[in-house]
């Protein structure tokens, strides 16, 4: 179950351990404050216009413009688009809206596979200020992300089998995809966790891809990726407004054998006039607002000493923060859209039909 410290609402979650939630919070002691956490100036502005765009586009836009309006508050012009070979045309899609907002943007060469170091080069080479994933599996995507020298947005958590809507197999847990999730036998290995630098990333990478079976949801892909890098401690990373989804893919990787922390975004309760948000600059106005944390997140996950950390559905430049100060291999488990029921991959097809 999730708990919350009732000394500073930490909302830190420790599921599956008996921890109580005030003696044992790890944001006390010598946990660093939110000025130590967010001391650049590129980390605190990061995090006004993350929040910015959550509070002008709030279930207004979908998550594809949240990317573009992100950009371009951050003065960014210089966008690169990754994807597996599979995905080049959401890809193409993604690069055609992105460049009518009047951003430069930049797709890795085609070619018949997916390397992911090739694309985090290439996009070094043309000097991208952030690097926005359409469409990866896990294992490419977190070696990507390892490899990759600009930020990372997640835009399309590919999904073979649910049409690149992966929460829905959260959602139907208890149901249609029970079996998928819970009898598929793809719990953890005995062997040690290997790692999670770029080289030994590559090399499971290539474990994995010679036996991943066709047809798998991204949660079935990322059991059996976090089995054969011999991660058993899973962390997730997660919006406020995902607990329920929280609580039932901590439930499918627990059933599995995994052991499980979270953390919600919300971590700390730090009102958001801390990085200068004004009242009328909040979601709801007049009310009290915390600021995501994204910087909190990571260091509790990275003190927690989780082999792999799942990102749930956090807003754009919020994501992006949490990747960057990981220490342990990440990916996007779910993308956070708003608008489409968090498929994001939606709002490109629509862009074929407007065409």
């Amino acid at each position: 179950m999730s708990v919350e410290c009732s000394k500073c609402q930490s909302y830190v979650c420790k599921l599956g351990r008996d921890d109580s939630p005030t003696e044992n919070c790890p944001m006390h002691s010598d946990f660093p404050s939110f000025e130590e956490l967010y001391s650049e100036e590129e980390q605190k502005n990061a995090a006004y216009q993350a929040a910015l765009v959550e509070a002008e586009g709030y279930c207004e836009w979908t998550r594809i413009r949240e990317i573009a309006e992100y950009a371009l508050k951050l003065g960014v012009r210089r966008v690169g688009v990754a994807f597996c070979s599979d995905m080049i045309r959401e890809a193409k899609l993604a690069a055609s809206y992105l460049r009518d907002r009047d951003l430069d943007v930049f797709l890795p060469p085609e070619s018949p596979g997916c390397d992911p170091i090739a694309q985090a080069e290439f996009f070094h080479q043309t000097q991208t200020q952030i690097n926005v994933v359409c469409g990866m599996r896990v294992d490419h995507e977190a070696l990507f992300i390892a490899a990759s020298t600009s930020p990372v947005i997640v835009l399309v958590a590919r999904d073979e089998r649910l049409c690149h809507n992966p929460v829905s197999a959260l959602y139907t847990s208890a149901s249609y995809s029970r079996t998928r999730l819970f009898e598929d036998g793809e719990g953890p290995r005995e062997s040690a966790f290997k790692g999670g630098d770029v080289a030994t990333l590559t090399d499971v990478s290539r474990e994995f891809g010679a036996e991943l079976s066709p047809g798998l949801n991204r949660i079935q892909e990322t059991k059996r990726f976090a089995r054969v890098l011999g991660a058993k401690r899973i962390g997730i990373s997660y919006c406020v407004g995902f607990r329920q989804e929280a609580r039932l893919l901590a439930g499918v990787l627990v059933g599995n054998g995994f052991e499980v922390s979270s953390v919600c975004c919300k971590t700390g309760a730090v009102p958001k006039a801390k990085v200068g948000i004004s009242d009328e600059e909040k979601v709801r106005p007049g009310e009290d607002e915390m600021i995501c944390n994204p910087l909190a997140q990571a260091e509790l996950l990275n003190r927690d000493e989780v082999h792999l950390t799942l990102i749930l559905g956090q807003c754009v430049g919020h994501e992006a923060a949490t990747l960057g100060s990981l220490k342990m291999p990440a990916f996007c488990i779910v993308a956070k859209d708003r608008v489409l029921g968090h498929n994001s991959v939606a709002a490109l097809y629509q862009l074929e039909g407007a065409s």
